[in-house]
């Protein structure tokens, strides 16, 4: 199977008012732990569309593992770095088959989760498979090359939720518990500290 894996992180991050995604994870940032749980299954390509804070990301990802595509277009939306990045993705694998979406502000995106997913689109053959949580489906995603089109169509700050709504048939979930944490705000930062604080107590 051919797979890639997308990490949208073009945002500017206005609540925080810096770089959310590379706020320190223990020894790592964000991003790089996201980067490492992804990497050891091994997909075919794993990218990463920056945007406003290219300069800085680009300064600490540096692995020939991980393509970076710059969204100079950032401030159209989500649905121009999806858009972006899947131009790249499929420049660098024509056959590409699958691919995640995932946001660099979930810090709790993990490797064993990402492979139930692999592994419940194997058995069910859906062409979506999204996490859930709290009541909402949406990112992590995998979905089928059969709608990268419908991708291509998305406008403005729209992300690839719209496609989840429009196909419910097609749609298999997955439960994410700690999916509803993305970093906004410090807050939102300090809650993350302090649940990984306690699991490390644990």
């Amino acid at each position: 199977m051919n797979w890639g894996v997308m990490i949208l992180a073009a945002g500017e991050a206005s609540r925080m008012g810096k770089a959310k995604m590379l706020l320190p994870y223990k020894d790592k940032t964000i991003l790089g732990k996201i980067v490492e749980e992804v990497s050891v299954l091994k997909p075919n390509l794993v990218l990463i569309v920056t945007g406003h804070y290219h300069q800085e990301i680009s300064s600490i990802i540096q692995s020939h593992k991980v393509v970076l595509v710059h969204n100079k277009d950032y401030q159209a939306g989500m649905s121009s770095s999806i858009q972006s990045g899947l131009t790249a993705m499929q420049q660098q694998c024509p056959d590409l088959q699958f691919l995640f979406i995932l946001l660099a502000d979930q810090p709790f995106l993990n490797e064993a989760l990402l492979r139930k997913m692999i592994q419940m689109q194997t058995e069910t053959q859906k062409g979506l498979v999204a996490a859930r949580y709290q009541g909402i489906v949406g990112t992590p995603l995998l979905l089928s090359a059969k709608y990268f089109e419908e991708l291509n169509q998305l406008k403005g700050d729209k992300g690839a939720r719209t496609i989840l709504h429009q196909y419910p048939d097609d749609l298999e979930t997955i439960d994410f518990e700690l999916g509803w944490l993305d970093i906004d705000t410090a807050a939102d930062y300090e809650r993350f500290c302090e649940i990984l604080n306690n699991e490390n107590a644990d």
